[in-house]
Formats: structure tokens, sequence, C-alpha cells
């Protein structure tokens, strides 16, 4: 099979449309969603009983600690 130029710019233009659909979605997002995906992640590596690569781990749980801190304060203002 072979692709013409035409075959490829569509093929461009189908997956710009796709990424703009997919930045709009994220943009869209609330903090309470963004949050439950981002538990929903570490719990899954948790379970899977992967660790962080970096020696700093106490400062990824300061950053946690922040984003539940918005998560909450977010979930109270509703």
């Amino acid at each position: 099979m072979s692709l013409t130029k035409s075959d490829l710019t569509s093929y461009q233009k189908r997956w710009r449309a796709v990424a703009d659909v997919e930045t709009a979605e994220r943009r869209s997002t609330s903090m309470t969603q963004r949050w439950e995906k981002l538990n929903a992640l570490v719990r899954m590596a948790a379970g899977l009983n992967l660790r962080p690569t970096t020696d700093d781990e106490q400062m990824a749980w300061m950053r946690w600690n922040v984003l539940r801190r918005r998560y909450l304060e977010e979930k109270q203002r509703k």
C-alpha cells in the first residue's frame, strides 16, 4: 500500500483534531476529577509495589500533601 501526500495530510489533520479535543477535555477537567485520577494512579503504583526512583521521597510526599489539601479545600467549597 502506498500513501500519497494528500493521504498523509489527511492523516495529520485527523490526529490534530484528536489532539484538539483532548486538550479541550483536559482544560475542562475539574481539580476534583484530576485528584481522583491521580489518586487512582498512586494507589495502582502502591498495589504494584512500585517505588519512586528519586532519593527525595520526603519532597514527593510534601507535594502530594499540597495536592491533597487543595483537593479537600475545593471539595469543601462545593
